[in-house]
């Protein structure tokens, strides 16, 4: 065949050069095509990346928040005498902030006994102390005060129980049949209610043995007690509530102003004892009533009625002795409300009173 042309010839090579130069761009997107996918990808590897820590993060805070909430279920009844610190994990090596630092017993108790003086001196003051702003104020300071040093000492949970020994003397007439011994249950009204009440008759009971005291009052209504003490005082206002009136079996404060003697209703004495009672001056005053006769009434209390005489008995041979009160609190370690143990002083407050 006859060789082409020399124009022939240079058509042939502008199309050839054109198409070097055609397969060369589409190289260069597809490289770049090739370049923006390993960016995505990259970015989404990342992103996935991030996504993972995000996770990780929130189950382990997670886990701590599980820890955390089984830790205040586990200290939610704090032992008598204040309430348990939060332990370290040492398999998360995650020590849980501490709580607040909570005042001591003794400046708890500096705190109530300021906070008396003053309502005391108000009281002496004020006309009616049930309808005065500031008496009410004052009152609600010192009740507050109080409620905190009762946990502080005898733990948050509550009823607070007392459990009275009796001795009765051979003047009474069924002495050879039953003998001496009797005793009963009190247990004290909710804080919540009449706090300074409680904290008075609880500071009765821890200082029984260095007073003492005895039934020496037989009435138709109450038989009354009489506590030795010189250190404990009556109580700084007439704290009364409506939802605790006395009802037959409860224990209130005698006298006004009220305490430290007390007594025990066998009967109804809602109205006897209740606002408005006693005087014609104030129709809000009335007797504290801190607690109820839960064990022990008919076969010790009602026992005393039989000793010969009424009124004072100033034969002191025919008094009823208690020759002990102990403080018996809810067990912290029995989920059962009616596990009681005995109430153990903290060192702390065994030097007062």
């Amino acid at each position: 065949f006859p060789s082409p042309s020399p124009g022939v010839r240079g058509v042939m090579s502008l199309s050839s050069q054109s198409h070097s130069q055609s397969q060369g761009n589409e190289k260069d997107r597809k490289m770049e095509v090739e370049e923006e996918e390993e960016k995505y990808a990259k970015a989404r590897r990342q992103s996935r990346g991030g996504l993972l820590v995000v996770v990780a993060i929130l189950v382990v805070c997670a886990g701590l928040a599980s820890y955390l909430r089984h830790n205040k279920r586990k200290q939610s009844r704090p032992q008598a005498g204040g309430s348990p610190s939060l332990r370290q994990n040492d398999e998360l090596g995650f020590t849980p902030p501490a709580k607040k630092k909570t005042k001591s017993i003794a400046k708890l108790q500096d705190q109530v006994v300021a906070l008396d003086e003053v309502v005391r001196d108000i009281k002496s003051q004020v006309d009616i102390f049930e309808t005065d702003k500031t008496a009410q104020k004052a009152a609600k300071q010192l009740q507050d005060a109080t409620r905190e040093l009762l946990v502080a000492m005898y733990g948050a949970r509550e009823p607070y129980r007392v459990h009275v020994e009796l001795e009765f003397q051979p003047t009474i007439p069924d002495f050879a049949e039953k003998g001496k011994d009797g005793h009963f249950v009190i247990e004290l009204a909710p804080s919540r209610l009449v706090p300074h009440s409680v904290y008075t008759f609880l500071e009765i009971a821890r200082q029984w043995n260095l007073n003492g005291g005895a039934f020496h009052r037989i009435a138709g209504h109450v038989l009354q007690v009489m506590v030795k003490t010189r250190k404990i005082k009556h109580l700084a206002f007439q704290e009364y509530s409506p939802e605790y009136p006395h009802k037959e079996r409860t224990v209130g404060y005698a006298g006004r102003p009220s305490g430290p003697a007390w007594y025990v209703s066998i009967q109804d004495n809602s109205r006897n004892h209740g606002p408005g009672s006693q005087q014609k001056h104030n129709p809000y005053e009335a007797d504290a009533a801190i607690g109820r006769v839960i064990e022990g009434y008919e076969e010790s209390v009602l026992r005393i009625t039989k000793v010969p005489g009424s009124g004072f008995l100033g034969d002191t041979k025919k008094h009823v002795i208690i020759k002990s009160m102990t403080i018996m609190v809810p067990d912290s370690n029995s989920n059962e409300d009616d596990e009681y143990v005995k109430w153990i002083e903290p060192k702390e407050i065994m030097s007062s009173g």
